[in-house]
């Protein structure tokens, strides 16, 4: 009988399933990609995949969470690179919608949508306080009192933008310059309407 694998290995394993999988999702798109697809990739027996996930759809949950902590975490790091915050805002903003993931995510909007109406309640509220929390901690180093401006309509500004760079009912040739009206609203609300 195999050893039981510790809790470092298990997130390992976890964690390199996550990977694979979201390369080839991001390549194949959700519809195409099986949970044998992911495990082939993982190199891993398809038994591994469901001790880890219940199914397929726990398992695009975990993805984008995972995604979206990374997309935090590569958020911070430029912050921590920028002098001028709002001139860092501003482009951290504009490069946000061009990470692959983030493309994917606004390229295969109805299928993301299918999954967010399938969540439970209890994975919508995680999701929108691990959201909410992490644009809490980008606020506060901007230095931004997060009493006076709140992470919670930072979060749904963002949401607003996403929602409509996949939405089929805009006009494509006009949204560049939608999103960039959406962005500056938010960089005003952020910095309390000083536009330097």
């Amino acid at each position: 009988m195999p050893r039981a694998l510790t809790e470092r290995e298990r997130c390992r394993t976890c964690q390199k399933l996550l990977d694979k999988g979201r390369d080839i999702i991001l390549l194949h798109g959700i519809k195409k990609v099986s949970v044998d697809d992911i495990t082939k990739a993982a190199g891993m027996a398809k038994g591994s995949f469901y001790q880890y996930f219940g199914s397929k759809e726990k398992f695009l949950f975990e993805m984008i969470m995972d995604t979206h902590k990374q997309v935090f975490a590569q958020a911070e790091r430029m912050l921590m690179g920028g002098n001028d915050m709002r001139e860092t805002l501003r482009t951290l903003l504009l490069n946000l919608f061009n990470i692959p993931e983030m493309v994917f995510l606004t390229k295969h909007y109805n299928e993301i949508n299918e999954l967010v109406e399938s969540m439970t309640d209890q994975e919508a509220q995680l999701t929108n306080q691990m959201e909410v929390s992490m644009f809490r901690r980008l606020m506060t180093m901007l230095g931004i009192d997060t009493k006076k401006v709140s992470p919670g309509v930072v979060h749904n500004y963002l949401h607003t933008l996403y929602l409509i760079m996949g939405s089929e009912l805009m006009s494509k040739e006009d949204l560049p310059q939608t999103a960039e009206l959406i962005r500056e609203s938010l960089i005003s609300y952020i910095f309390g309407g000083d536009t330097q």
